[in-house]
């Protein structure tokens, strides 16, 4: 069901490897891999408990809610967009890609599957 739009964004960013739509509690919901070594599970479970308690700062600083992260190291770039108060999408971009793209493509896929989710 989700999977065409994943592999879409993924297709639509310069460097994307791959998109995972998770649930904050570790559960992936489908993923999309363009081929790459990498393990986007693994990635998406571990930064969703960075994720949750970057969002739980946000909250105690009466800052808003916090609704995108990127961490970049030296193989790759994860942004990860909050879908709803439930699920969160990443990617994972190469070192050469296009962030601000995969940025951008996250912040419109994810009220689209929002609406899927409900």
């Amino acid at each position: 069901m989700f999977k065409s739009k994943l592999k879409n964004a993924v297709d639509s960013v310069k460097g994307g490897e791959a998109v995972i739509l998770m649930g904050f509690d570790g559960i992936p919901v489908d993923l999309y891999d363009a081929g790459t070594q990498l393990d986007i599970e693994t990635v998406g479970m571990e930064f969703s408990v960075v994720l949750k308690e970057v969002r739980k700062a946000a909250d105690m600083l009466d800052s808003g809610q916090a609704n995108e992260m990127t961490v970049r190291t030296d193989t790759m770039s994860a942004v990860l967009r909050v879908v709803n108060d439930s699920y969160f999408l990443a990617m994972a971009v190469s070192p050469e890609g296009n962030v601000g793209k995969a940025k951008y493509v996250l912040r419109v896929l994810g009220p689209d599957l929002n609406e899927d989710l409900i």
